[in-house]
């Protein structure tokens, strides 16, 4: 409650109005003395017929006189009545208009006047408005203080929030780094090898990795999403992109189990994100994978009755019991799955237990819904509901089947870590590929120098030392040869652990493919067929475009 400015109310303040009060006075003091007076009157009459032998003739003046004195005393007694009427109530008004005021929130101030009962309650009511008044600056202060307090924090909280946002871009770049070296030599070091002991530990190794930048990956997908650091962007997807992403991504991980991984193709489109779905799709089969020993995992597709379309991953895994389903897509929240095998304990300790979580925070961040069910020992599903979307028009390249060799292929690499160009300098090697590498812009100048021709292919890491970076490098490139910076006859290709959502919009404005580290073998190996592939078809489209131009030059 506000307490407004202090109202002093005087005995000078105006009354209640006279007319009710004349109208009460009337009724209750005047009305009652004048049946009084009449009663004594003819009281009176009747005393003077029976007693005086004359009747009322011989007792008028006497009656006359009695008259007047009664009337002449009842006019004293309702002015007296009136008096003591008006001193009573104008002190009562003024309590009524203080008591109104405290109400209002108001503060107020009576003069106390003498007397036992009027001067005790206007001094209750002074002290009343008095402690109304200190609580009111008490609560002010109370209120200043805490929203001083309340702006420190937020101030703190918004700069805990950059903290955590430049630590997380840091994360990603820099802690990713050693992760994509091992996946580069565990790779090479699998390329050729026909032992099989040799080939088993090679094999285990990338199981590691994998399970490392997994764990990895769901730790910083969470902490980026819980930052607000990832934002929807809705598309019309096939789903059918997604399922060979996600098939590509395990097929080899659960053949290595023993495991079956079923994915249905579909000529479903959605709309959605499609980073985003592919993300979830990629944790739910990851997690269904870890939780089942035998059997397999199957991706589905359902049509709904409302328009949407529902994907199904189904598993035949330990199952979850019904107390634990609402649960596991809390945060590090993880379920022991003691009672299925004593193998797959130790498989499944690798999880955070943000799997789940992670899916439950993207698919709110793109508009999906998540349903689960499940049977202890008999298996789990869990589905996502999204919005159906519009199929578009197939380009003319989806007939064409990217072949598979890359050998003879010039590659020219830039990254400022020795770990990574030795680990791509293997690997490229192993597939056959003439490979430069240089750490930066120079470098890679230099490197191209015994080159008369572009290379077919440039793989750069975004960010490189002395604050440049691989579209510089590549800019330099197409200079050097005398080709448009943004659009050179030789395909490009960038690699990065960037998460920050300028530098992404940045690469995206660049229309440059980009692959986010750790990058699988396999996923690097498409990528630079898709990448070489598009340039090839570009170069075509532009010497048509420069034959038609000299023919018309000509005509």
């Amino acid at each position: 409650m506000s307490l407004r400015e202090k109202h002093s109310i005087h005995r000078d303040t105006p009354p209640l109005s006279r007319m009710p009060l004349l109208r009460e006075w009337a009724l209750r003091v005047l009305l009652p003395l004048l049946l009084a007076v009449s009663i004594a009157f003819g009281l009176l009459l009747f005393a003077a017929t029976r007693l005086h032998p004359q009747g009322i003739a011989g007792m008028s003046g006497t009656l006359w006189q009695a008259g007047l004195l009664l009337v002449a005393a009842l006019a004293l007694t309702a002015a007296l009545g009136w008096r003591i009427a008006m001193r009573l109530v104008r002190p009562i008004s003024e309590l009524t208009a203080a008591v109104e005021c405290l109400g209002r929130g108001e503060q107020v101030h009576l003069d106390v006047l003498p007397g036992e009962v009027l001067g005790r309650l206007q001094r209750g009511v002074n002290e009343a408005s008095q402690a109304l008044a200190d609580a009111h600056n008490r609560m002010h202060s109370e209120l200043g203080r805490t929203s001083i307090e309340l702006a420190d924090k937020n101030a703190k909280l918004e700069a805990a929030s950059q903290s955590r946002a430049r630590f997380l871009a840091a994360a990603s770049h820099d802690l990713r780094q050693p992760l994509y070296a091992l996946t580069l030599f565990s790779s090479a070091l699998r390329t050729g090898e026909t032992d099989p002991d040799k080939l088993a530990r090679v094999l285990r190794i990338e199981e590691c990795v994998t399970s490392l930048d997994q764990l990895f990956s769901e730790l910083l997908d969470l902490s980026r999403l819980e930052a607000g650091a990832m934002q929807a962007v809705h598309a019309d997807v096939a789903l059918d992109d997604v399922f060979d992403e996600v098939s590509r991504n395990f097929r080899m991980l659960a053949e290595s189990r023993g495991l079956r991984l079923i994915v249905r193709k579909t000529d479903a489109w959605v709309r959605c994100d499609r980073t985003m779905l592919a993300r979830i799709l990629n944790n739910l089969v990851s997690n269904a994978l870890r939780y089942t020993d035998d059997g397999g995992v199957l991706v589905g597709v359902r049509h709904q009755h409302d328009g949407k379309v529902r994907v199904d991953v189904w598993d035949t895994g330990c199952g979850i019991a019904p107390e634990h389903q609402e649960r596991v897509f809390e945060a590090f929240y993880r379920v022991n799955g003691d009672g299925d095998t004593g193998k797959s304990s130790s498989e499944r300790g690798r999880g955070l237990g943000l799997g789940l979580a992670t899916v439950r925070k993207l698919a709110e961040l793109a508009g999906c819904r998540i349903d689960l069910a499940s049977r202890p020992q008999r298996g789990t599903r869990v589905s996502v509901l999204v919005e159906a979307g519009v199929p578009a028009a197939h380009s003319s390249n989806d007939a064409f089947d990217l072949p598979l060799d890359i050998s003879g292929l010039r590659v020219l690499v830039i990254d400022d870590e020795i770990s990574i160009l030795e680990g791509l300098r293997a690997l490229l090697e192993e597939w056959g590929c003439d490979i430069r590498a240089a750490e930066n812009e120079a470098e890679a100048l230099q490197q191209v120098a015994h080159w008369p021709t572009p290379p077919d292919l440039v793989i750069s890491d975004l960010r490189l030392r002395e604050g440049r970076s691989g579209m510089d490098a590549l800019r330099a490139l197409a200079r050097h040869y005398g080709q448009d910076p943004q659009q050179p006859g030789f395909a490009r290709l960038l690699v990065t652990g960037e998460t920050r959502p300028d530098r992404i919009g940045e690469i995206a404005a660049s229309r440059i493919p980009v692959l986010f580290k750790p990058v699988s073998p396999q996923r690097l190996r498409e990528a630079m067929l898709a990448s070489v592939f598009a340039a090839s078809v570009m170069r075509e489209g532009q010497t048509q475009e420069q034959t038609s131009a000299r023919i018309r030059s000509n005509a």
